[in-house]
Parts: C-alpha cells; sequence; structure tokens
C-alpha cells in the first residue's frame, strides 16, 4: 500500500466544519486558539459565522486551519503518508504538512493570499463555470479559441476527463458556456465563487504573494508533494515558484492523480469538508482506494491505514 493524503480545496466549506475536532479535546483546541494568533479574526468563532465562512477573504484560512487540525489529529493517531497534494486552496495544507513551512508561516500566507484574491474579485467581474460531459481537451481548446486581449477565459481546474472548471471574465464564461453547450456539454454549472481564481486575471496576486512569501523560513521537503501546476512532485528550489504560479494557473488535479498512480500510489485520503476529490479519484480511476475525514465520525471509516 503507497497513502497519498489529498486537502480539499475552496468550495468544499461548510458551516462549523472542524468544530466537532476542536471540542474534542484541549489539544485540539489549544492549537485552534494558536492559529487565532496568525489572524486578525477569532478562527474559532467564525467557522459557526455562515455568511463569513463563504467569503473568500476568510474561506481560505478557516479551511486551511480545519485541514491543519484535522491531519494533525490523524497523525497523533498513526497516519504515515507517503505524499501528499492539495486542490487549489488545499495546496497550502499541503505545504505545510510536507514539512516546507509552520503553521505561523503558513497561516500568515493563506492569510495574505486570501486578502489579494478578495481585493482582485471586488475590481474584476470574474466568474467559474463547471463544464460536464466535454472532453478536457476541448473545453481547453474552445476557451483559448474565444478568449482575445480584453476578455479572457481559460480551462481552469482539470478536475476528471468529463468536469473542467473554466475561468474569466464574466462576457468570456458565458459565451464559452453557450459554444460548449453547442458542442455537447451535458450541463454548464455557473460556480458561486467571487471572482476568475486560476485565470490569468490573477497574475498580479501571484506576484504580490511571491514576494511575500520570500521573508518566511523554508524548510527542505520532508514528504512527497505534488505540484497543481504540472502535476510533477515539487522541488525545494521550487517553492516560490509554485506560490506564485498556482495562484493563476490551472489545477491540474487529473493529471496529479494519474502521475502519483503511475509512481505507485494505490490508497488515497481526502481531509477537509465533504468528499469531492474521493469522488473525483473514483472517476479518474475507479480501480484507487478511497476514503476521506471529513468529521470525527468518519475515522471509523480509516482505521486500516492507521
Amino acid at each position: 500500500m503507497k497513502l497519498a493524503v489529498l486537502f480539499a480545496g475552496q468550495g468544499a466549506q461548510v458551516k462549523d466544519m472542524g468544530l466537532d475536532f476542536i471540542n474534542l479535546n484541549s489539544t485540539l483546541k489549544t492549537l485552534a486558539e494558536e492559529i487565532s494568533k496568525y489572524l486578525d479574526f477569532d478562527f474559532i468563532h467564525l467557522l459557526s459565522d455562515e455568511e463569513k465562512i463563504n467569503d473568500t477573504r476568510y474561506t481560505q484560512p478557516l479551511m486551511i486551519g480545519v485541514e491543519i487540525l484535522i491531519y494533525e489529529y490523524l497523525k497523533k493517531m498513526g497516519l504515515k503518508p507517503d505524499g501528499f497534494t492539495g486542490f487549489s486552496l488545499g495546496e497550502y495544507a499541503a505545504l505545510y504538512a510536507s514539512g516546507i513551512y509552520d503553521i505561523p508561516s503558513i497561516m500568515k500566507l493563506i492569510d495574505y493570499r486570501a486578502q489579494l484574491m478578495s481585493e482582485v474579485s471586488k475590481t474584476t467581474q470574474g466568474k467559474m463555470a463547471a463544464i460536464l460531459g466535454l472532453e478536457d481537451t476541448l473545453v481547453d481548446e474552445v476557451c483559448k479559441v474565444i478568449s482575445n486581449e480584453t476578455e479572457i477565459v481559460v480551462a481552469a481546474n482539470f478536475n476528471s476527463s468529463h468536469q473542467t472548471v473554466i475561468s474569466g471574465s464574466e462576457k468570456a464564461v458565458l459565451t464559452a458556456i453557450e459554444v460548449l453547450k453547442e458542442k455537447g456539454a451535458k450541463r454548464a454549472l455557473l460556480l458561486n465563487v467571487s471572482g476568475a481564481f486560476h485565470s490569468p486575471y490573477m497574475k498580479e496576486s501571484g506576484i504580490k504573494l511571491r514576494v511575500f512569501g520570500n521573508d518566511f523560513k523554508r524548510n527542505p521537503i520532508q514528504t512527497p508533494l505534488y505540484k497543481n501546476t504540472d502535476a510533477n512532485r515539487l522541488k525545494d528550489e521550487e517553492v516560490l515558484d509554485e506560490i506564485e504560479k498556482q495562484i493563476y494557473s490551472p489545477v491540474y488535479f487529473k493529471q496529479t492523480i494519474e502521475q502519483m498512480v503511475i509512481d505507485g500510489y494505490t490508497h488515497f485520503l481526502e481531509i477537509g469538508p465533504g468528499s469531492v476529490l474521493t469522488s473525483l479519484v473514483k472517476k479518474i480511476n475507479p480501480d484507487l482506494i478511497t476514503f476521506n475525514v471529513s468529521k470525527v465520525e468518519d475515522i471509523e471509516k480509516i482505521k486500516g491505514v492507521l
């Protein structure tokens, strides 16, 4: 058995996520209180705030904080992953779990990332949409044809062969939806997000984030981490490059799972609210063994890998 841990991305958040773990024992509550010290808001309190938990400015640090809490709890129970990846936002939990950053650094990084992306969302009328039932290569080709200098749309998330998320200006995304429906897309769903994430509209934010990230100590990678930006293993000297590019580059999730299978991974454990990634992994390769831990009660399902 070769075990990979996957960390969930933005969109999976739910009210009260992680509170059952925080209330489980004093150690986790202390860790949650420590996380609050590196943010300008009360981490535990906002987990119950239905409005702010869905605001990009707060969603990102809340999600990463919860995923770190769950991961640390599972580690104490004996979890020993052979590798990591994260979906978009979830890559930051992987940057922590692989040993590159400590908790203060990763929380400050993700908090600044959230601020940058929130600011861009307020000034750019960006949209994202999930395209179902078309080959990802066709979706990518259509986006390239539609895009021009002023109205850009790109294939932003390669979730599986027949599920791709597009991102860009409102006008370009809506045009792409119509064209893709004409070409046979079974469904095209606008996502409830506030901006054109993983698109060129986020490029300036990526540059700023890299500059900010340069001030934080980076440790050598202890456990392999597979990158969103090209599905390859991250190297120590690539960390800042990845932080910059990941914010405006596509998420190659399908390709990442395929590469991990080539590298011998057989079991995939999703950490974070929901089971979106578990479902995607099964669509990519039905033969893989998958688990997810979203709530305390889910731990019973994974005792075979602890």
